[in-house]
């Protein structure tokens, strides 16, 4: 603390004065708070215009900082509008890793961030009732959401010339806790935590700089590949008419959604994806009881880390064709509308495709010991459940039935690998036989170390090792989808008003944005950096507070700014922490608390 002003204005107290307060002086640091994280993320979300974009899109007008600053100064009532409540809201997001604000301490939390006096708003203006509203007025269109990313992607794009060219698409669960009643979206599904309802969020992404293009969250229940057409038409209108890529997953590469981007798009529209191996084990046997072991050819693909250890290449490949047959405007699958068709009205397209077998040379032997592990503890389960018959709980034939099907519950290939019969002997006994069919291994074998993606790239511009070096590169929405569970907490969600849960969730993935968008320029202008360390770094941007006793007179000194930051500062055109730091204590009148502490002590 600079006690040098502090000194001159004590200097003109009277000498008795000087005498009992000089021997008191001592300055105290209370905790450091994480104001300037907290307001380094607002500023970066304005810089982006994800307020006014907000603002735009529901009518209402956005205020500038400094013009909330003015106002304040000239005593006018400022108000707050729902782009500047959204602002704050992800500039939490950003500076409070794991540790994000409730919607009922805002208040309290803009009061301990010097809010009133950097961005010209009372801390009282950003209380629960006014949160929560801003995230109902988010949520109150359907469409305001998806439009509000569209521009946001769209300008930064412009600004900071990052294509948008390719784009991964995937889900994700987002296990729900706590009471969600009145939420319909919230429901058991497939991929969940065990006794948890979820809830599905729909994400796209660009590569590169990942930014999330398309965001939706959609009930538990629901599959990936129902929810496309939507993130599909939002690509195409981002692109506009321009080509572009889809790198999807296996649960959204239905033959539907095929026919979709072959269809729908001009010929715009590229894609990759896995082939489903449960709904189609037949073709792949097929297509490998056609090929010979010479007709795979060795590709170069190596991920990054065996390149790193100079490891040797392992991947083969094999080029074919997958034809499928899509249904054109079939029924609605509800019960209540299907309608018998006549014969020869259902009308059927077909479509040709590319498909790559590739099969990991590494992998394949490490499934083959897998198998065996799973098929030495099958039938020692087998062997211990018979062990257990006729006594307790499995004193029928239902009850042992369940117990086998409980046994083979997720390993189709033991169910088909074991023929296990239950019957009766002649005292009434149950009894327990099983047997392994060995002729089934050689064709289990067979797919050992296979996968195939399928693609309407041409052959002469994307080969075999270009297509799967650019699959493995979806790896950026996995990365995308861990920030959002882990740094920003997207399973934490205490809202039960299931529209404010939408609009919560979007303002997350809007936080990710700016993360996603900081750590890219940050690659390309100085250092390549996670996303979770520069929130790291980010978090521990704090305001540590001096307090000059017995006068309470209070100081602020920034801690804690690394290089990044700096570097940010100017990618952004963003004020500096130490500028936040110095508004701050510009503020303070030192006249005002020791004449406070003189009237309290002396005056008498």
């Amino acid at each position: 603390m600079d006690l040098q002003p502090i000194l001159e204005q004590l200097a003109k107290l009277p000498p008795e004065a000087l005498m009992k307060i000089m021997p008191e002086l001592k300055v105290e640091v209370p905790k450091a708070n994480p104001s300037g994280a907290v307001l380094i993320g607002v500023f970066l979300a304005r810089s982006l215009g994800i307020g006014k974009i907000i603002d735009d899109f529901i009518d209402e007008e956005y205020v500038t900082y400094e013009h909330l600053r003015e106002e304040r100064s000239n005593g006018s009532n400022c108000r707050v509008s729902t782009g500047l409540a959204c602002e704050i809201m992800i500039g939490d997001m950003l500076g409070r890793n794991k540790d994000l604000t409730r919607l009922y301490k805002f208040e309290e939390a803009c009061e301990n961030w010097q809010v009133e006096t950097i961005l010209g708003i009372p801390a009282k203006k950003f209380n629960d009732d006014k949160m929560g509203r801003a995230l109902d007025t988010l949520n109150s269109n359907a469409k305001y959401m998806a439009n509000v990313l569209q521009d946001v992607v769209l300008s930064a794009s412009k600004r900071f010339d990052i294509p948008l060219n390719t784009f991964y698409n995937d889900t994700s669960s987002v296990p729900v806790y706590g009471d969600m009643e009145n939420n319909d979206k919230v429901q058991y599904g497939y991929g969940g935590m065990p006794g948890l309802k979820q809830l599905i969020l729909n994400l796209t992404i660009s590569a590169g700089a990942s930014l999330p293009v398309t965001s939706t969250i959609d009930p538990g229940n629901v599959q990936g590949g129902n929810t496309f057409e939507r993130s599909f038409e939002k690509v195409k209108e981002i692109t506009d008419g321009q080509e572009f890529e889809m790198i999807i997953d296996r649960g959204i590469l239905t033959q539907d959604n095929m026919h979709l981007m072959l269809t729908n798009s001009n010929k715009k529209a590229l894609f990759i994806g896995p082939l489903k191996d449960e709904l189609s084990k037949n073709w792949v046997l097929e297509q490998l009881d056609n090929t010979e072991k010479d007709d795979f050819v060795s590709i170069e693909y190596r991920s990054k880390k065996e390149i790193e250890r100079n490891l040797t290449k392992h991947y083969v490949a094999f080029e074919t064709e997958y034809t499928f047959k899509v249904e054109i405007d079939p029924l609605s699958k509800d019960k209540k509308d299907k309608k018998r068709r006549k014969k020869g009205e259902r009308k059927f397209v077909i479509h040709t495709i590319r498909a790559i077998i590739y099969c990991d040379l590494n992998k394949k032997p490490k499934e083959e010991e897998r198998r065996q592990k799973r098929i030495t503890s099958t039938e020692d389960a087998l062997v211990e459940l018979n062990s257990k018959l006729n006594k307790r709980n499995l004193i029928t034939k239902e009850a042992c039935e369940k117990a086998v099907d409980n046994i083979f519950k997720g390993q189709p290939e033991m169910r088909r690998l074991f023929n296990v019969e239950i019957g009766l002997n002649q005292h009434d006994a149950l009894v327990m036989s099983w047997s392994k069919d060995e002729a089934i291994i050689p064709e289990l074998e067979k797919t050992d170390g296979i996968f195939v993606l399928l693609t309407n790239h041409d052959k002469e511009k994307v080969d075999a090792n270009e297509l799967l070096t650019r699959y493995r590169s979806r790896n950026d929405i996995e990365i995308s989808f861990r920030f959002l569970k882990g740094s920003l907490d997207l399973q934490q969600v205490f809202l039960r008003n299931p529209e404010r849960v939408d609009a919560y969730c979007f303002l997350k993935v809007l936080a990710m944005l700016v993360i996603n968008l900081a750590a890219w320029l940050l690659a390309r202008n100085y250092k390549k950096m996670s996303t979770q360390k520069l929130q790291k770094e980010l978090g521990d941007l704090t305001i540590s507070e001096q307090r000059l006793q017995p006068i309470g007179v209070r100081h602020w000194n920034g801690t804690n700014i690394p290089n990044s930051i700096d570097v940010l500062v100017n990618l952004f055109n963003l004020p500096h922490p130490l500028e936040l730091i110095e508004i701050i204590n510009s503020s303070i009148n030192f006249s005002y608390y020791i004449e406070k502490w003189f009237n309290d002590n002396l005056k008498k």
